[in-house]
């Protein structure tokens, strides 16, 4: 019989030796899991949790493993060969205890041992008992004849001795007595007399929440029980503890409420008996009897507060277009089908009548309809489920779903727009799996500040996600192949799906301040992947190899960030812009090869951009500058031709004007700022430049503007920034052949209250500037240049080495650019 103490036991003998075996797993009401999930789902859990891990499960390895199973609550000998004897084999040295109310399924099993559990002793009875009545082994005084009434009573049973241990708790003899002579009135009534005297001892709103349990809820997590039954204004928490308290319930250690079956059969008896066999006064309906009862045989508007069928069990379901309509108390609808499980045919009329305003959970598999019912009002629902439905919208307009915690349209494949959700403030979880006529998602939904699970699974028209969830915990987007921009800043996720990587079409990756982001997925085969946006990932460690159509990486205040693959296979036509301020624990390699990958990638940029004059100027407010890199440093690379440990620097030209394509500069802040100075300060790093000897003035360019990190090396390179300097070119400069000197100082100036202050009082720019550096390119030098680099690299295979292009192509381009223009571009437009 049920109550007698056989999970118990198992529990704790499993407890004892489960650490002597390789693998272990205590598998809980088989009886009851089996007929919600059916027993492939329960042999995959078993698996799993022997084999510990959820994917890719081999069952042959449990031959050659010792491990020990209990399958808990068995009632049909063919569960117990499907699941040990047809799915698994196991090895010689592996155990397993079942327990069942029926021995003949562990003689059919021709198990090795049969343990018969019995009722306690009279001694072990009265201590069990004492311990829920006084909370010690013993009575009190003057209740030892009371205590062994009451034991007498229970019989040697451990349920029953709890249940009334507890509620005999802290009541006085009197109510002792009355109680004990309730049940010496009917003395040959079961132990539902013993459990029901709990029951009757709650109050109303208690009782509510009892009954709620044993129909709905046994077996779900505590949490979310609560948030459903305080918006019912039942009190929950008090509540649940009351009944934990009366040993009606438990709560198991992963937070799931429990209840004992006897407890649960007396709770649906409850009910039974007061509904006088009316099927119009049941106030909570479980099994499909009953609901068919309810269905045909009430009339009028009944009492019905909450329903739970299992669809599976109906062969077909006729429903009035005012059947919910004459439920005004509903608050509880679900009509559900176990996975993989046959459902019944639902019948329902072209328009349903709207529900009760008092439903607070609403769950419809295979909704039928592609609408809701007419004026459905949503604003008191916790939970809205309708997964594989023909739904095709929810509803027009805003409404205030102040309740709302979980939205599941998973599988509603007609589904292709939804609501503004601006209203749903408390909404954590939404599934919209397999809505694959989806095609956009509505910006409320990526705004709501609690949601923390998002699942886009298979969402196949759905172009663009951009999220800006702090809370957001868990995101799945599998097969959402034609996403071209993908962005959860910040979020609480640890990592991003593997199938990112299959993204083929996506443009841009913004993981902005996901401060648990560990890591990320092989992203090198998204060939139209832009950007990549991964600042202040504080967690991450590494950036993986890099598309050769990146053109902006930023990896600023990525502050655990240690290893930056290669970034030689970059090959864009764009601005390129690359950004590791503040990852300071870089190591010293990854550091080098930004230095010289820089090297190949800023050449081979400015050649494609210079021999491609539609390019030039295609990024408006950075007409001149083709690529960025900044990273910590405390030297300029050795490649720079020019270069000092000053704030100012004069070179040399050796080429004439008609064959310089731009300049790289190259500064290095210093690691020791002035104490005065506000590193959180917005600053500018200006370049200004003058030629010896033509008495032009000194010209002005801003290389930098944002915070100035201590230690950190700043290159910036400008396509045809010579462009400027022909102001005079057309006769003085241009083609002359001699050498032409330019000078170069670096300085730094910083915005206070919208004004530029410059900073130099008792220090000057060698303060801040401890190096800099200028490299000129050249037409005639920069393809050999990039040739003797490219040997040095492996380039990527899906792109041919630049200087296939023939060097006649780029000079002809330059003389079009420079000569070909009728309106010269001022220095104000180069910031």
């Amino acid at each position: 019989m049920g109550g007698i103490g056989k999970t118990t036991i198992a529990q704790v003998i499993f407890n004892k030796y489960s650490s002597q075996y390789e693998g272990c797993c205590f598998l809980k009401n088989v009886k009851e899991e089996s007929q919600r999930h059916g027993l492939d789902y329960l042999c995959e859990q078993l698996v799993s949790q022997l084999l510990n891990k959820k994917n890719h499960l081999d069952k042959r390895q449990l031959r050659r493993k010792k491990v020990f199973i209990v399958l808990d609550d068995v009632d049909a000998s063919e569960k117990l060969d499907y699941l040990i004897r047809e799915q698994i084999h196991l090895g010689a040295s592996s155990r397993v205890i079942v327990t069942t109310r029926d021995k003949q399924i562990l003689h059919a099993a021709r198990a090795h041992g049969i343990y018969n559990v019995r009722k306690l002793s009279f001694k072990s009875s009265l201590e069990l008992f004492c311990l829920k009545a006084f909370h010690k082994s013993y009575p009190e005084n003057g209740y030892e004849k009371l205590s062994e009434m009451a034991v007498n009573y229970a019989n040697g049973i451990p349920l029953a001795l709890k249940v009334l241990g507890s509620f005999l708790c802290s009541k006085s003899a009197v109510v002792w007595e009355s109680a004990l002579k309730k049940l010496k009135i009917y003395p040959d009534k079961n132990i539902f007399d013993v459990l029901k005297l709990s029951y009757d001892g709650l109050d109303d709103f208690d009782k509510s929440i009892f009954l709620d349990i044993a129909f709905f809820f046994k077996g779900k997590n505590k949490d979310n029980v609560i948030m459903f039954l305080d918006s019912c204004g039942f009190y929950a928490a008090v509540g649940i503890d009351n009944l934990k308290r009366k040993a009606l319930i438990t709560i198991s250690y992963d937070n799931a409420i429990e209840m004992h079956d006897l407890i649960q059969q007396m709770g649906w008896e409850v009910v039974r008996q007061e509904s006088n066999n009316d099927p119009g006064k049941l106030t909570r309906i479980n099994n499909p009897e009953d609901f068919h009862n309810l269905l045909e045989n009430s009339e009028g508007k009944n009492l019905v507060e909450g329903i739970m069928i299992d669809l599976s069990r109906i062969r077909d379901l006729h429903l009035n277009a005012d059947t919910f309509k004459n439920m005004p108390h509903l608050r509880f609808l679900k009509l559900y089908a176990p996975w993989n499980q046959r459902q019944s045919n639902v019948h329902v009329p072209a328009i349903l009548e709207p529900f009760s305003t008092r439903l607070r959970y609403l769950e419809w598999n295979a909704y039928p309809l592609d609408f809701l019912p007419l004026r459905f009002s949503a604003e008191k629902l916790v939970k809205f489920k309708m997964p594989n439905s023909q739904i095709s919208k929810l509803w027009d307009g805003k409404q205030d779903l102040a309740s709302l915690t979980v939205l599941d349209l998973y599988g509603c494949k007609k589904l292709v727009e939804l609501p503004d959700f601006s209203k749903a403030t408390k909404l954590k979880r939404i599934d919209l799996g397999n809505c694959e006529k989806l095609c956009q998602l509505h910006p409320s939904i990526l705004s709501i500040e609690t949601l923390e699970d998002l699942n886009l699974t298979n969402c196949k028209e759905l172009k663009n996600v951009k999220s800006h969830l702090k809370s957001l915990d868990g995101l799945c987007a599998n097969n959402s192949s034609n996403l071209e921009e993908f962005s959860v800043f910040p979020s609480r996720i640890k990592s991003l799906p593997n199938e990112v990587c299959c993204f083929k079409y996506m443009k841009s990756l913004h993981i902005r301040d996901c401060r648990d982001l560990t890591e990320l997925p092989q992203i090198k085969a998204l060939l139209m992947l832009t950007v990549l946006d991964a600042r202040g990932c504080c967690s991450l460690r590494c950036i993986p190899e890099l598309p050769p159509s990146i053109e902006q990486l930023y990896a600023d205040d990525c502050t655990s960030l240690e290893t930056i693959f290669s970034l030689k296979a970059v090959f864009s036509l764009n601005r390129i812009w690359i950004s590791f301020e503040n990852c300071m624990r870089l190591e010293e390699e990854s550091v080098n090869d930004i230095m010289e990958d820089a090297h190949l990638t800023i050449f081979r940029n400015v050649f494609l951009r210079t021999a491609d004059p539609n390019l030039l100027y295609s990024s408006v407010g950075y007409r001149y500058m083709t690529g960025s890199v900044y990273y910590p440093g405390y030297k300029v690379p050795k490649w720079f031709r020019f270069q000092t440990e000053e704030a100012s620097i004069t070179i040399e030209l050796d080429q004439p004007y008609n064959e310089l394509l731009g300049f790289i500069f190259c500064c290095v802040v210093s690691q020791n700022l002035p104490h005065y100075f506000d590193e959180r300060a917005d600053v500018n790093i200006k370049c200004e430049y003058r030629h010896f000897g033509d008495g032009v003035p000194s010209k002005g360019l801003n290389i930098h503007k944002g915070r100035l990190n201590p230690g950190h090396v700043l290159l910036r390179s400008f396509a045809l920034l010579s462009e400027g300097m022909y102001s005079k070119v057309d006769g003085k400069h241009y083609g002359c052949t001699c050498k032409q000197k330019i000078s170069f100082r670096f300085s730094v100036d910083r915005s206070e209250k919208g004004k530029r202050v410059q900073v130099k009082e008792e220090h000057d720019d060698d303060y801040f500037i401890k190096g800099c550096g200028v490299f000129p390119m050249y037409a005639s030098t920069l393809v050999d240049t990039i040739q003797k680099l490219e040997l040095e690299f492996e380039l990527n295979p899906h792109h041919n080495s630049i200087t296939d292009v023939n060097l006649d192509v780029l000079k002809s381009a330059m003389f079009r650019q420079i000569r070909g223009k009728s309106k010269r571009l001022q220095y104000n437009d180069w910031w």
